[in-house]
């Protein structure tokens, strides 16, 4: 998202919309800078050893949703 409030507001709606998977996790917005393409602010929850966070982004697919894992 282009702003952090817009990366907020993102993961309240996918903890709405998956809140089985979601619902108990607190946000970590990180600011990341990508040079000419802008600032953006990534929506990241954790963190989880290997397994969980796989088994996380299993569920989270499996549902409908999208995730991607990230190293810290």
């Amino acid at each position: 998202q282009r702003t952090e409030d817009a990366a907020r507001a993102t993961y309240k709606d996918l903890q709405a919309r998956y809140p089985a998977i979601l619902g108990r996790y607190d946000v970590n917005i990180q600011r990341a800078d990508l040079g000419d393409r802008g600032i953006f602010y990534r929506v990241r929850v954790g963190p989880f050893s290997q397994a969980d966070a796989q088994h996380l982004c299993d569920d989270l697919r499996s549902a409908g949703g999208d995730c991607v894992l990230a190293t810290k």
